[in-house]
């Protein structure tokens, strides 16, 4: 991280400054030219597309490394913002590896480092939100819900920094899942086996008691065509506290009411 550029005028007289003599009378080499931040930045950016797991596993030790100076905290989770808009559709694997390694500045036992990444962990997150269907944000409950390719639903709690629920039910990649308003019930919705699941995602209640494994609420069938287009974006809106719509590319696809 520590690529920064000779200011213009040090460039400037080092250019003009006379060959410096070798011990044998020939001329030294020339200087070097300034470190180039943008073939730095591609670099790094190209390791993450090759190892997704490495990348964010050092980006994350970085953005927690209390001995390097606050600037090279918040370039590591800056790279890791660079990464997820330089490679969307590729990194949706490895989501939960991106998720947690932003995350890891936000420990509130560590208030300082809490303090300083703050706004660039929120960047972050607000960025993964916007870019996946399959990654939501409730504001009253502070948690936020990851669909994984493997059919797994990650709840974490931002006010923790921690993973607060596993919700496992679906048997194949999650597309797109959405939080009630209220934050208790997420609805999530598969489009390879064409199910939209319902979930307790509250605090209160037996599931409370539960531990980290969370509970279905039940399971509707989404028997609806879905394009087969690759960069279709499918997106769950409620609708009202016992429904959701389903659009593709902001088209409707239906509505559907959770069980009773």
């Amino acid at each position: 991280f520590n690529s920064a550029a000779p200011p213009a005028a040090a460039a400037a007289a080092a250019a003009t400054r006379p060959a410096a003599q070798g011990s044998g009378g020939e001329e030294a080499p020339p200087p070097q030219p300034p470190p180039n931040r943008f073939l730095y930045h591609s670099a790094l950016i190209q390791v993450g597309v090759c190892e997704p797991s490495l990348f964010c596993a050092e980006m994350g030790a970085a953005a927690v490394r209390m001995g390097s100076p606050p600037r090279v905290r918040l370039a590591a989770v800056a790279y890791l913002i660079s990464l997820v808009k330089a490679r969307t559709a590729s990194l949706e694997p490895a989501l939960p590896l991106v998720v947690e390694a932003v995350l890891r500045p936000l420990d509130p036992s560590v208030p300082s480092l809490r303090e300083s990444s703050l706004g660039a962990s929120t960047t972050a997150l607000r960025e993964l939100v916007r870019r996946y269907p399959m990654v939501h944000f409730n504001q009253p409950t502070q948690r936020l819900a990851v669909g994984t390719a493997e059919g797994v639903v990650l709840l974490y709690d931002l006010r923790t920094a921690t993973k607060w629920r596993i919700l496992q039910g679906h048997e194949a990649a999650v597309t797109a899942l959405a939080f009630a308003p209220a934050g208790d019930t997420l609805a999530s919705f598969s489009a390879s086996e064409a199910s939209l699941r319902w979930w307790a995602a509250g605090s209160s209640g037996l599931f409370s008691f539960l531990g980290l494994q969370g509970s279905c609420l039940g399971v509707t069938r989404v028997d609806c065509a879905l394009p087969d287009a690759p960069g279709a974006r499918v997106k769950i809106e409620w609708a009202s506290p016992q429904s959701v719509g389903i659009t593709c590319d902001n088209e409707a696809l239906g509505f559907f009411t959770r069980p009773p």
